[in-house]
């Protein structure tokens, strides 16, 4: 009882205008996200969250308030593929990632996006991301 105590002080502690970003990443939550706290909780800097269902991983990133982005990924012969993507506010992705219909049902995202063609990544890092490298 005492987090849940803590958690509502330190929750009226924060500005009104923070309430609806909190409250769509409660949401998320309540929806089944599991959450990666970057680079710890005690020193957050970006969260990420994840929910994998109907074969697919809805993911969404938020650096602040004002910076996130959301995206639906499937894995088909062994490689990702995008389907769906959003940027903006936290409460705006995540709003929209909500209301992504489940995967493989009438109105779902189902073609690929193409990706950026600039982005390079290191050697280093393609094959050292804690085993879960997708090459």
């Amino acid at each position: 009882m005492t987090n849940l105590v803590n958690t509502i002080l330190e929750l009226r502690m924060l500005p009104a205008w923070l309430e609806q970003h909190i409250q769509a990443i409660d949401d998320t939550r309540r929806a089944g996200y599991r959450f990666l706290y970057l680079p710890n909780l005690e020193n957050l800097t970006m969260l990420q969250a994840f929910h994998l269902a109907h074969g697919a991983t809805d993911w969404y990133c938020a650096g602040s308030a004002t910076e996130a982005i959301g995206a639906r990924f499937v894995l088909e012969f062994g490689r990702p593929r995008q389907l769906w993507q959003a940027c903006g506010s936290v409460t705006d992705v995540i709003g929209e990632l909500l209301q992504l219909p489940p995967h493989g049902s009438p109105g779902a995202p189902r073609l690929a996006l193409s990706g950026p063609s600039d982005l390079w990544v290191p050697s280093f890092a393609r094959s050292s991301f804690g085993g879960i490298g997708l090459s």
